[in-house]
C-alpha cells in the first residue's frame, strides 16, 4: 500500500479524496451518488494526470468542473491544487453515464442537471 508508505501523494490516497470531494460538490446541490437530479449513475472512466508532487501535511485544494455536457454524458475535471500557493498538483478527470439499474439502460442528462451546467 504505497500510500501509506511513503511521504507523497499516491493514487490509493489521491482517488479517495477525488471520492471525498465528488460527495461534497454533489452534496452541494443536494444531491448523491444515487440521486443526482433524480437520476443514478456509473462512472466508466477516471484519468489522472499528475503535475507536481503533493507531500503528508500539504493543504489541498479540489476544484470541480462539468465539461462535455453530451446527451447521456458528461466529464467532472478536478483541479488539485496546493494552498495557498495554487502549485498544481494533479487534474482527475471523471466522466459520468446517467443510468437507470432497473432498465439497465442509459438515460439522458436530467434537466435539472444541465440547466445547472450548461454553458
Amino acid at each position: 500500500m504505497g500510500g501509506l508508505f511513503v511521504s507523497h501523494l499516491t493514487y490509493e490516497t489521491l482517488i479517495p479524496l477525488i471520492n471525498e470531494a465528488f460527495d461534497a460538490f454533489l452534496e452541494n446541490y443536494s444531491w448523491s451518488k444515487a440521486n443526482i437530479a433524480g437520476s443514478n449513475i456509473i462512472i466508466p472512466k477516471l484519468e489522472a494526470d499528475y503535475k507536481s508532487e503533493a507531500k503528508s501535511g500539504d493543504i489541498l485544494k479540489f476544484d470541480i468542473a462539468v465539461s462535455n455536457l453530451g446527451r447521456k454524458s458528461c466529464d467532472l475535471i478536478f483541479q488539485v491544487t496546493k494552498n495557498p500557493n495554487g502549485e498544481e498538483v494533479a487534474t482527475v478527470k471523471i466522466s459520468l453515464v446517467f443510468y437507470d439499474y432497473v432498465s439497465r439502460k442509459t438515460l439522458e442528462i436530467p434537466e435539472g442537471f444541465r440547466s445547472r451546467f450548461s454553458e
